[in-house]
């Protein structure tokens, strides 16, 4: 899954080869066809194997003080985007082929719709004025920030971004 990643993360999914995987991982194609059924079922696994690394890692970040949650959860994703740059290319890339792959679609919306519920419980406790579209707003702009940073790498400002949105809405006054 590892090489998969690298391949889709530098080649992009639609140009990539199971046997182009299957050389960076140093395996034969047979052997990856004996683990994935497809192409995208390892796609498919490599993503699901991500949310539940991110859910997990997310249980732990929830505190009684709504605004620290919010920190340790920008302050999460921020870190997550500087250290799987690559992951987050991918998801990118796929974002914008929803209607090519069901299942990212289907996981997308899910994922949107609980964090507009948990996002918006914890703007509603901080005392954001209609929390749940503020919810909508913050997760936007998350999205465009990981767009513009898996684009721009290393020139864009990331820790200004990252300040600002912590500032914004994890310090309500």
């Amino acid at each position: 899954m590892k090489a998969a990643l690298e391949e889709f993360a530098l080649h992009g999914y639609e140009a990539t080869s199971i046997a182009q995987i299957a050389r960076t991982a140093k395996v034969s194609k047979g052997l990856l066809y004996n683990y994935f059924t497809s192409k995208e079922g390892l796609l498919e696994e490599l993503i699901l194997d991500a949310v539940n690394q991110s859910q997990e890692s997310m249980n732990e970040l929830i505190t009684p003080d709504p605004g620290e949650t919010l920190e340790n959860i920008l302050t999460w994703v921020f870190r997550e985007l500087r250290q799987n740059t690559k992951y987050w290319k991918l998801t990118t890339e796929l974002s914008f082929k929803l209607k090519r792959f069901e299942f990212i679609h289907d996981l997308a919306l899910s994922k949107m719709t609980q964090f507009v519920a948990f996002g918006g419980g914890l703007l509603a406790e901080l005392g954001f004025d209609n929390p749940e579209q503020e919810a909508r707003v913050l997760g936007a702009l998350i999205d465009g920030i990981a767009i513009h940073y898996v684009t721009m790498g290393k020139d864009y400002p990331m820790d200004q971004m990252e300040s600002f949105l912590i500032d914004k809405y994890c310090r309500k006054k």
